[in-house]
């Protein structure tokens, strides 16, 4: 992946959140000068699992009085003001464990862990939370699973890993902004050599009908067939019947509205 998308957070205001903050923050702890030396037996990685397990409780708590309808009380709240709703608990201690394991962030002893790190833990403990009941994965197309307008190489080893969530009976998706419309020619050039590794491995026609591609961001669904081809599906299938009832000039309104405020 071109090193040309890499950000800089700290330069970046409107890409930098608060909550992150806050986690880096509780983290410079062991870098903090004159302060108080933990216990020797005590490690880096001892102190950083106990301070993500506190604000995993901290969360919890969170959580709790959100339901409640008194979120705005909450310790959290009171520390990062912008923080939002969680929708499940947030493993961070087993997270940062499994992290540090594979990318040995304790051990460096004058690097604080950086804000991808910290996103790294959070993005870990979400999957692990939500695991137990998942049914559908999607992920964006270019400059996440391929470079931005190529194809989707064969060689790609992105290929193997999808194979692997659909044969554990997962709906993948990939959501993209590619809009050809109906025409399913143009999303199985791009996708040819996901497509490729399908048919080489041997999926089952079962299993590559739980494989969908959404063009246009959301307007043009497809579905992998079992001959590994892709066949559009008509917006009339799926899309709600409330939506179904707007009128063509209602939503033409709306659009000369939302542009006139712009």
């Amino acid at each position: 992946m071109s090193s040309y998308y890499r950000i800089n957070y700290h330069l970046r205001a409107h890409k930098r959140d608060p909550f992150i903050e806050f986690i880096k923050g509780m983290l410079l702890t062991p870098f903090v000068l004159h302060v108080k030396p933990p216990p020797a037996h005590m490690s880096n990685q001892a102190r950083y699992a106990e301070i993500m397990g506190n604000i995993e409780e901290l969360i919890d708590e969170h959580r709790e009085m959100d339901a409640r309808g008194l979120g705005n009380h909450s310790r959290l709240r009171r520390v990062v003001p912008t923080v939002g709703t969680f929708f499940t608990q947030l493993p961070l201690r087993e997270a940062f464990v499994a992290i540090d394991k594979r990318h040995s962030i304790s051990a460096r002893k004058f690097v604080p862990p950086s804000f991808n790190d910290i996103r790294r833990v959070l993005n870990t403990a979400q999957v692990r939370a939500v695991a137990p009941t998942l049914r559908l994965i999607t992920f964006d197309g270019d400059m996440t699973l391929y470079e931005d307008g190529a194809d989707f190489d064969k060689d790609n080893a992105l290929v193997q890993q999808l194979i692997a969530l659909l044969e554990h009976d997962l709906h993948v998706a990939i959501v993209t902004a590619a809009a050809y419309g109906d025409n399913a020619a143009l999303y199985e050039r791009r996708l040819s050599g996901l497509l490729h590794g399908f048919r080489a491995h041997g999926l089952s026609g079962e299993r590559a009908k739980r494989f969908y591609v959404m063009g246009g961001e959301c307007n043009y669904l497809l579905q992998c067939q079992p001959d590994f081809s892709f066949r559009f599906i008509d917006e009339s299938t799926y899309s709600p019947s409330l939506k179904q009832g707007w009128a063509e000039d209602a939503m033409q309104a709306m659009i000369d509205k939302a542009e006139a405020c712009m």
